[in-house]
């Protein structure tokens, strides 16, 4: 695999300088456990860390608890203050463990990757990378170490420690990375590769090299918040009082004029009312006298009338 940001001939020179000789005298060959599982919460605990780190921290980890079931069921925060509060990205490593133990019970109902070895090396890779929180790093150390799969594990630090060595030009993803190792390395001499780049790593941390690369990549995100949260300070500063303030002359000045103008408008309204119904009342007594009164005139004057003229019929009888 030709890439242009790798440089093969600094990475053959840099795993020769940190090359162990494989013998059972050698602590980084003495120290690995055989059992797979034990292998994978190892291979958890070097994760952007140096072997330093992971060994004290596996020790500590086993002596506290009385078997591998037993992390399996305690939580993060109840292992954290085994293995310290300062190791570095601890919650997220110790919920990995746990996730994958827990992966591993669900499967055979054990927590047991014997019987991986039975499997053939594309079905053991399968396996191991589907296993439930698991990361490359620790999937390609536990198949290179325990199932002879060729696979070189690779995480972030590594990354920037051969972009700073000149290795790379520059520092790419981690995944990206372990491919090109896999590429670069063979598969007989991935083991011895594997063991020189950790030792790389572990001389970067004892230098202090490791600590001046993780400032560096850490710096970008907290300035970026701190500018944030100043900015919205000083307009809330600014801004917040005079909407307030404007807010609160204009709402009692309209409140009471619209009060005021509407209580003097309703109350005349309501007097012409109540007098203007009597009134209809009045005229509608006085029409039915009125009425009365005209026809008793017209009786009179008709009787009247009557009474005064002779009736000519008599007149003729008379004479």
């Amino acid at each position: 695999m030709k890439t242009k940001w790798a440089k093969p001939a600094k990475l053959s020179a840099l795993l020769k300088k940190h090359h162990r000789p494989a013998e059972k005298n050698d602590p980084s060959v003495a120290s690995l456990p055989e059992d797979p599982v034990m292998v994978l919460i190892h291979a958890w605990l070097l994760w952007e860390a140096s072997t330093e780190q992971a060994e004290t921290a596996m020790a500590k980890l086993i002596e506290s608890r009385v078997d591998v079931n037993e992390i399996r069921v305690s939580l993060p925060h109840e292992l954290a203050p085994t293995i310290g509060k300062k190791y570095p990205r601890l919650e997220e490593r110790l919920t990995g463990i746990k996730q994958s133990l827990h992966a591993i019970y669900l499967r055979r109902h054990e927590i047991s990757l014997s019987y991986v070895r039975e499997k053939g090396k594309r079905d053991a890779k399968a396996e191991i990378e589907s296993l439930d929180g698991i990361n490359p790093f620790v999937s390609a150390r536990v198949l290179r170490l325990s199932f002879d799969v060729h696979a070189m594990p690779a995480d972030e630090q590594l990354s920037l420690l051969l972009h700073e060595l000149g290795v790379i030009d520059e520092a790419v993803e981690h995944e990206i990375l372990a491919t090109w190792l896999a590429s670069a390395v063979k598969a007989d001499d991935s083991h011895a590769a594997i063991a020189a780049l950790q030792a790389a790593v572990d001389a970067a941390w004892a230098d202090g090299t490791m600590t001046k690369l993780a400032r560096k990549r850490r710096p970008p995100k907290p300035p970026a918040a701190v500018v944030v949260v100043a900015e919205s300070e000083e307009v809330l500063a600014i801004v917040a009082p005079e909407p307030v303030q404007k807010a609160a002359t204009k709402k009692p000045a309209v409140t009471k004029k619209t009060v005021v103008k509407k209580a003097a408008t309703k109350k005349p309204i309501v007097k012409k009312a109540v007098t203007k119904k009597p009134a209809v009342k009045k005229a509608a007594t006085k029409k039915p006298t009125a009425k009365k009164s005209g026809a008793k005139k017209v009786a009179k004057k008709t009787a009247k009338r009557n009474t005064s003229r002779p009736v000519p019929v008599s007149r003729k009888r008379v004479g």
